[in-house]
């Protein structure tokens, strides 16, 4: 019987349960839209655009708008000042109002929820480089302070008493009045909240003065907008616990408080006219020391910025330049240099090398870089550069069971990796594409590492004035000017050197070629002529003679046709090449001037053995159109080192990076292995039964709610059959290629399909 009880209990207390919680959802997740009238105030930062045609935006447009997903609420937005909006909300002309402080006074007259909207602190503010007032508050004695007739007013009138101080306090009845009044210094100070005076550079808080919570508040009226609101707030703190976190960081990065100096950042700023720079060399885009022995990276133009966003352009900037990263930091040790940069591997690392770190000044991913001719999962040994530490810093933070081996240079961990000394190395994001356009270094693969790779600026341990000058500097300056920086020293990092190689060898080596081409033409020119001379001096063989003769002036003006082309586009490509700064064109010039040299000397063979000419025997190649794949990944699926290579070479010509599979199976596996996106294309031969190139595509297809399912697949395959064709498409690939290659019908179709 007690059980029976028991089991009747549960079954009712289950289905009290289930109701509450479907009318709470029903509440708030209702389709059923209420029109509810917000009271809207201007307020900078806080609640931005109270007018009709004003964009709206700011902390509490966002909260109410996330509100709405559980509400379900119309708003009709009421405008006025905040005095105004506060006597609509007592008389129930509007139904909520958002920024409202608890009073005893107001919990009679307005109805505040269960959770507060957010935490505010009080403080008192004064013109920046008015010493007669300090964080002394009996300084306040016969001064002005304007507040906003609010909650604040309230606090500022305890605050003023149990200090016993004789303050003149000036109420206003709206944020812009208040503002505007300060700015002008038709008050000495101002009392306000430190996240609503939030631009405010002539500025300087003194201290706080209180703090309170603030609530989205509803009218007497509507106590069924109280209950959802509560419900509603109840949920999103359930489902976001950090909301009100997220919120304040997004539109209040850097409060009042913290734009004012520091007495550390003052210190440091009186004491100080210059500061110096120490940077790493060989690091580019961050720093580097450029030919003419001046610094040159994103450095460069980095801390000029910084002092700018400051206020301080007259501080000089003197930059150090050091080979390796022991060497900046046992300089900085040293004080020998204030800054250091970059700098990283986290709190651990920079607390052994003696130096505090700033915030990160640029983030980028990582690229794990390793040879598809070595490659062994199974191990672990990482090529690191022992002049940069940094690249120490990162693989011991997240391979800490790796084995490293050192190596003087990036250069040589590349060339350890291509000969299978070691499996791995890394190379920063920004750095990858730059580094791996030496085609030494084209049989090296790469793919992105999850970890985030910070490079910082550093100061000695005690140099914190400094330091909260640099990173207040870089909070201002802002994450898209850096970006972009970093973007403009990636371009540059080898533009030269190359081309000075090209100009004092190459075309020296050519003009000697094409000297012995034309003395060869020459000398066959006088044969011709000693020839029609013989066949006039022998009347016996005239017909015979004059045969010959005319089948030599036939063969000649072909050669001088044919010749015409390919040296003129030498010539060109010369005069191209000389005004470039690309090191992927220059090398495609290169090997088109090769291409046409090789025409040249078939056509000198020919011409040196005439007797074996025959008609149509020389032909000359068209050249390969320039087409912009930089960048763009794709997946060659071939069986045989040649025909991987032949399809490989083309496509890095264009710029792609490439990565191989040898079938239908391996190349599955890379693409669902690889990030989404990740591979623009895939060429795969169909022809061979062991390459598995329709196994292949149905599986992509077939991966369901996977982007990677759209990646598109290009067939090649000697058929050039109707049917051919016709099956490919249906089997789901986006377009094919036909053997023997047609290098410019490649590219052509490449570039229809993912450019």
């Amino acid at each position: 019987m007690k059980s029976k009880t028991k089991r009747l209990f549960l079954l009712l207390l289950s289905v009290i349960l289930i109701f509450n919680f479907n009318s709470i959802k029903g509440t708030a997740g209702k389709s059923v839209t209420k029109t509810v009238r917000v009271g809207y105030y201007q307020n900078e930062v806080f609640q931005e655009g109270a007018s009709d045609k004003a964009v709206k935006s700011g902390y509490a447009y966002e909260y109410y708008r996330k509100l709405s997903e559980y509400t379900g609420w119309n708003y009709e937005y009421v405008y006025g000042d905040f005095v105004t909006i506060y006597n609509m909300l007592l008389n129930g002309d509007v139904d909520l109002v958002a920024g409202l402080a608890y009073t005893e006074s107001r919990s009679h007259l307005i109805s505040y929820p269960d959770k507060p909207q957010g935490t505010e602190q009080y403080s008192i503010v004064k013109h920046q480089g008015d010493d007669t007032i300090t964080t002394n508050p009996t300084t306040l004695n016969g001064k002005s302070v304007g507040v906003l007739d609010s909650a604040i007013k309230v606090a500022l009138e305890n605050f003023l008493e149990k200090k016993n101080i004789a303050a003149n306090v000036v109420t206003f009845s709206d944020y812009d009045a208040l503002l505007e009044a300060f700015d002008k210094r038709e008050v000495d100070t101002l009392a306000g909240e430190s996240d609503g005076i939030y631009d405010r550079s002539h500025a300087e808080t003194l201290y706080p003065f209180g703090e309170t919570d603030y609530f989205i508040c509803t009218s007497k009226d509507r106590p069924d907008l109280l209950k959802e609101l509560n419900e509603a707030q109840s949920q999103l703190f359930l489902e976001y616990p950090d909301y009100i976190s997220v919120l304040r960081n997004k539109y209040y990065p850097e409060t009042l408080a913290s734009r004012a100096f520091t007495s550390s950042e003052k210190e440091w700023l009186t004491s100080h006219e210059s500061v110096v720079v120490g940077y790493l060399n060989n690091f580019l885009p961050y720093s580097d020391t450029a030919k003419d022995g001046k610094v040159t990276g994103l450095i460069k133009e980095l801390v000029p910025y910084l002092f700018k966003q400051l206020g301080y352009e007259t501080v000089a900037i003197e930059y150090v330049g050091f080979d390796t990263y022991d060497e900046l930091v046992k300089a900085m040790d040293d004080e020998e240099i204030e800054l250091a940069f970059p700098v990283g591997g986290g709190l651990f690392f920079s607390e052994e090398d003696g130096m505090f770190i700033s915030k990160p000044v640029i983030s980028s991913l990582t690229d794990l870089i390793y040879s598809t001719n070595y490659y062994d999962n199974s191990k672990q040994i990482f090529a690191v550069n022992e002049s940069n530490k940094l690249q120490y810093y990162y693989i011991a933070n997240h391979y800490p069971d790796a084995t490293i081996e050192y190596y003087p240079s990036i250069d040589a961990c590349l060339k350890a990796v291509l000969k299978g000394e070691a499996t791995y190395t890394t190379l920063n994001g920004l750095r990858t594409a730059s580094m791996l356009k030496n085609p030494d270094y084209e049989k090296l693969s790469f793919r992105q590492l999850g970890y985030a790779d910070d490079m910082c600026f550093g100061v000695k341990i005690g140099n914190e004035g400094l330091l909260k000058l640099i990173d207040r500097g870089l909070s201002r300056a802002g994450t898209e000017y850096v970006n972009n920086l970093g973007l403009v020293y990636s371009d540059n990092m080898y533009k030269y050197t190359f081309k000075d190689v090209l100009r004092e060898n190459f075309i020296g080596a050519f003009i000697v070629f094409l000297i012995i081409l034309a003395i060869l033409i020459l000398l066959l020119l006088y044969s011709v002529r000693i020839n029609r001379k013989r066949i006039r001096e022998k009347e016996d063989a005239k017909r015979e003679i004059e045969t010959v003769n005319q089948e030599k002036f036939v063969f000649l003006n072909k050669m001088n046709n044919y010749m015409r082309e390919p040296i003129n586009n030498i010539v060109s490509l010369i005069r191209i090449s000389e005004n470039m700064n690309d090191l992927t064109n220059i090398k495609n010039n290169l090997a088109k001037m090769g291409s046409f040299s090789k025409e040249l000397t078939t056509i000198l063979n020919n011409i040196l053995n005439i007797s074996s000419f025959e008609s149509g025997q020389v032909k000359i190649d068209d050249s390969l159109s320039l087409y912009n794949f930089f960048g763009k990944r794709v997946l060659i699926v071939e069986d045989t080192l040649p025909n991987q290579t032949i399809t490989s070479d083309i496509m890095k010509k264009a710029g792609m990076e490439v990565q191989i599979a040898n079938d239908g199976l391996d190349a599955y596996e890379k693409v669902k292995a690889a990030p989404s996106g990740y591979f623009d294309a895939v060429l795969i031969n169909v022809d061979d039964r062991n390459i598995q190139g329709y196994l292949f595509i149905k599986k992509i297809r077939d991966m369901e709610n996977d982007i990677r399912s759209e990646v598109p697949v290009i067939a090649i395959t000697a058929d050039e059959s109707e049917s051919g064709k016709e099956k490919i498409i249906k089997s789901g690939m986006n377009g094919y290629i036909t053997k023997p290659y047609d290098i410019k019908a490649i590219l052509d179709k490449l570039s229809g399909i993912i450019l």
